[in-house]
């Protein structure tokens, strides 16, 4: 059986006449009749009764057709898997994220081969977007575009981290009042989320010096530089340095898992819904 005609019943199918599909496949509509009538040949029944208003499936059409279609997408991921054997597949990861990375890639032994690139999780979602990514590791976004899917990953509650010296450092819990009066040290890439807080109560933090890492962030605080929230409660950082909750409720870091819903990426999502699952 020839599967470019399986294809053109499916796509006569969906559009609902032979005009309207032959302009879909860029084909003269006679030969697109003349293929299907070849199709219902070989198969032994009529797949749709014609009209001057359209097409409609048969029974046998549609019984035929709901079992065609699966074939025929089991049939292209089988050839873009082949295609893509040996080659790597490339994750974006987001700056801080350098830990869950390493816990995601112990999911995956003897999986995918992966090229990992540095990147804000907008980058991430234009390149996923775009193909030029297959998946991504960040921080929880408003919205994604449809073909971009996600998981999450990690919810951790804001802590402000700064020296144990502090004279801030010995309370239980820091009012944010108390800690807009102190330096605010943030990361370029996404640092305006966590001034949200301070908005939502009215207040007006007093900015520090901007970091161009995560990695920064924490160098700066250990200089003196002031505070930051922008690193999530277990990562390492430098013995002079503490975590502290903050006293009011304040959106929590999410760390998500993106991915390409067209990409093969099985063996990754597997993975990442471990790594959830696992905390």
């Amino acid at each position: 059986m020839d599967l470019r005609q399986v294809r053109y019943a499916i796509a006569i199918a969906r559009a609902g006449s032979l005009r309207r599909a032959a302009g879909v496949l860029h084909i003269a509509q006679p030969t697109l009749s003349e293929q299907l009538k070849a199709l219902e040949r070989e198969i032994g029944a009529e797949l749709f009764t014609r009209s001057s208003s359209g097409v409609r499936l048969t029974e046998a059409g549609e019984v035929f057709l709901a079992q065609a279609t699966v074939a025929v997408d089991a049939f292209e991921r089988a050839v873009a898997a082949a295609r893509g054997k040996g080659q790597a597949l490339r994750i974006g990861v987001a700056d801080g994220l350098g830990d869950v990375q390493a816990r995601l890639l112990s999911h995956l032994p003897g999986g995918p081969r992966l090229r990992v690139a540095p990147m804000s999780t907008a980058e991430q979602i234009v390149s996923i977007t775009d193909g030029s990514l297959q998946a991504g590791l960040g921080y929880a976004p408003g919205t994604l575009p449809r073909g971009v899917a996600r998981t999450l990953i990690q919810r951790a509650a804001v802590h402000a981290l700064l020296p144990r010296e502090h004279p801030l450092a010995t309370q239980d819990a820091l009012p944010l009042a108390a800690l807009a009066a102190e330096p605010l040290v943030m990361p370029e890439s996404d640092g305006g989320r966590f001034l949200s807080g301070f908005v939502r109560h009215r207040l007006h933090p007093r900015l520090g010096p901007a970091a161009a890492t995560h990695d920064l962030a924490v160098n700066l605080v250990e200089s003196g530089a002031g505070y930051t929230l922008c690193v999530r409660k277990g990562t390492p950082v430098p013995e002079a340095l503490a975590f502290v909750p903050i006293a009011e409720a304040v959106p929590p870091i999410e760390v998500v898992f993106l991915w390409n819903r067209q990409a093969e990426v099985h063996d990754l999502v597997t993975a990442a819904r471990q790594l959830a699952r696992s905390g």
